[in-house]
């Protein structure tokens, strides 16, 4: 498995999300570099790798709260910002916050291939595969960053709505 958790796909697309945990994307595998601190990030930002893919992760996170100003009512054109509030509970969450799902992504293979952003995919992981790269053939992730089907996997969090 790439990824144990949680996937809620609001239907319009965030204005912002800001959290607190470590800097920039970070998987199980990539998380030396970074820095625990609270971050604003504007909008939904996608990697712009030549082949769509996985990305957007944020490992070990205190909470993320995402904004939106739209709803689907073509009868409310009230642009107050209400926001959404994933915090953790016994530990840290990992999460994603993007425009499109996973299936997108895998599907795409050029980036104009991609769906106007029109909604927002949230992603609260209790598991997150590592990410590999360690040479340029093609070896797999090293087994400490595997998911592993031999143990249950516990997890949870806590939604606030604003």
């Amino acid at each position: 498995l790439p990824v144990l958790g949680w996937r809620m796909i609001m239907p319009t697309p965030a204005t912002s999300f800001d959290y607190e945990g470590l800097s920039g994307e970070t998987y199980p595998d990539r998380m030396m570099g970074a820095m625990h601190g609270t971050f604003a990030v504007k909008g939904l930002p996608v990697a712009k790798y030549l082949v769509p893919q996985e990305n957007g992760m944020h490992m070990a996170t205190d909470w993320v709260e995402i904004t939106r100003d739209t709803t689907q009512n073509n009868a409310d054109h009230d642009r107050t910002p209400v926001s959404l509030k994933v915090a953790k509970d016994d530990q840290p969450i990992n999460f994603s916050c993007l425009p499109y799902t996973a299936e997108e992504l895998e599907n795409a293979t050029h980036i104009e291939e991609l769906p106007l952003a029109r909604r927002t995919v949230l992603v609260v992981a209790g598991a997150v595969r590592g990410v590999g790269g360690i040479d340029s053939w093609g070896a797999d992730v090293e087994k400490k960053y595997h998911i592993s089907a031999d143990k249950d996997i516990e997890f949870s969090f806590v939604l606030n709505a604003k």
